[in-house]
């Protein structure tokens, strides 16, 4: 309360940005990466998160509060889904000693990626590190991954220049990475981590096991 002789200022002091993620848009979104939709979905609208969140917070903020609703929206990368700067390639070079499938291989480092990409492991505006993605598939893959790079798409970008990419305040990162995306070399050399061009692969024989072509 307040006496007689103070006066109260009605005038809102506090403004709270709050970034809110929607199950909604997270289900809808996902199922857009998974190609179970071919319409990109679109986050909730400001005015949308209000109707939907400010009857709650109102009854826990003070009177000099204002809550700024903001919608959170995922940045993709990788795969053909990401934007052009995004978009990358894994170069994977495999155990010639261990018989195992190229493609048996890709579905595993896949489901690396995603559950890396978990939605328990990530903030708004965090920073992707390539070479934390790595080690965590190296571990889980060895001894039959040897290593793996990641190399952009377009021509315009040098090697290593997604070894690092920062989300913005109202951005989640996710892997939009499918099979299509990686590629099983022989080794690392020049020529196979070029962002453009054929990748050259040898052939091998493993135990009846046989692959080799060129991508």
């Amino acid at each position: 309360t307040a006496d007689q002789t103070t006066r109260i200022d009605p005038s809102v002091s506090n403004l709270i940005d709050t970034f809110l993620l929607t199950r909604d848009y997270d289900t809808q979104f996902r199922k857009y990466l998974a190609d179970s939709t071919g319409v990109k979905p679109l986050p909730p609208s400001s005015d949308n998160l209000y109707t939907s969140f400010s009857r709650e917070i109102n009854k826990i903020k003070s009177i000099s509060d204002e809550v700024i609703y903001h919608p959170v929206t995922y940045k993709v990368l990788f795969g053909d889904k990401a934007e052009t700067t995004l978009q990358a390639r894994f170069k994977v070079v495999k155990n010639p000693d261990i018989p195992i499938n190229d493609n048996q291989i890709k579905s595993q480092i896949i489901n690396y990626i995603n559950l890396f990409f978990s939605l328990d492991n990530w903030d708004f505006g965090d920073t992707f590190y390539f070479q934390e993605l790595a080690t965590y598939i190296i571990s889980n893959m060895t001894p039959q991954v040897l290593s793996i790079v990641l190399v952009p798409v377009d021509a315009r970008q040098s090697f290593g220049s997604m070894f690092e990419v920062k989300a913005e305040n109202d951005e989640i990162l996710i892997s939009g990475a499918t099979v299509n995306d990686i590629d099983i070399i022989s080794s690392n050399t020049a020529s196979q981590l070029k962002a453009d061009g054929n990748i050259e692969v040898s052939s091998e024989t493993n135990t009846g096991i046989s692959s080799g072509g060129s991508y």
